[in-house]
């Protein structure tokens, strides 16, 4: 058997791979979100708003408990938050905030428990952080969240150096979808233009018909899991793997 746990679960690329997840037989799902949208014998929701990280510690640690004799445990921290878009000095503080514990503290925090949980347990042990190109370019009006990219571009590669030196059994790997269309990129393109200088490649992404959908990238997210020693690396961008549907 196979055991997931996806954050973000309830919508856009988390709801899809929970989906594509479920239809394989020996796997079960707990999805970590503030609503639910699945149904499902093999699934089992956890409701969390991934905000409020001062709950967390007491909550994530009974998630992963008592999940020994899977021969596969993954996590994948999906859940992100894009934050107001706009210029350094006119930023509210609290979006901030809001930005680096959903993208930053909160997926840390799961790492964290999950590494503890399952360091001694036999079978595969997978961490899949979704990152972002953003993380690895600089654009402007995106300071919150292109800075927390970053963060957990870091988190995974210093985890996985520890694996190694370690040699506990876990890969751990921050994978960057690419653009993709969901309601983050209607936040984007809605945007003013002094707010953000780079709408118009955005705007031409979406009327070329060059964004993926959820369902595109959730199969490739699911297939580069499925292949991960294929690649070495703890930095991975999906545009760059091959993909044979």
């Amino acid at each position: 058997m196979q055991k997931f746990f996806v954050t973000g679960s309830s919508k856009g690329i988390g709801r899809a791979i929970t989906e594509l997840i479920l239809q394989q037989p020996d796997a079960e799902v707990t999805g970590i979100s503030r609503t639910n949208t699945i149904i499902s014998n093999r699934f089992t929701h956890v409701p969390i708003n991934l905000e409020d990280v001062a709950k967390l510690p007491g909550i994530v640690d009974e998630i992963f408990a008592d999940h020994s004799g899977f021969e596969k445990v993954v996590l994948i921290n999906n859940a992100g938050y894009l934050g107001d878009i706009k210029y350094l000095g006119d930023i509210d503080h609290q979006e901030f905030i809001k930005v680096m514990n959903v993208n930053v503290t909160a997926p840390a925090i799961l790492m964290n428990s999950f590494i503890r949980s399952f360091k001694n347990a036999v079978g595969k042990k997978v961490i899949v952080n979704i990152g972002s190109g953003a993380g690895r370019h600089p654009y402007d009006g995106w300071g919150a969240y292109c800075s927390s990219k970053a963060a957990i571009d870091m988190l995974s590669e210093v985890g996985d150096m520890e694996n190694n030196l370690r040699k506990i059994g876990f890969r751990i790997v921050s994978l960057a979808p690419g653009p993709v269309d969901t309601d983050m990129q209607e936040v984007v393109r809605s945007t003013a233009i002094e707010d953000f200088s780079q709408i118009p490649k955005f705007i031409a992404l979406q009327e070329s018909g060059q964004l993926p959908g959820v369902e595109e990238t959730a199969e490739k997210i699911l297939s580069f899991i499925t292949r991960i020693d294929q690649f070495e690396g703890s930095i991975q961008d999906i545009r760059k793997i091959p993909f044979n549907p």
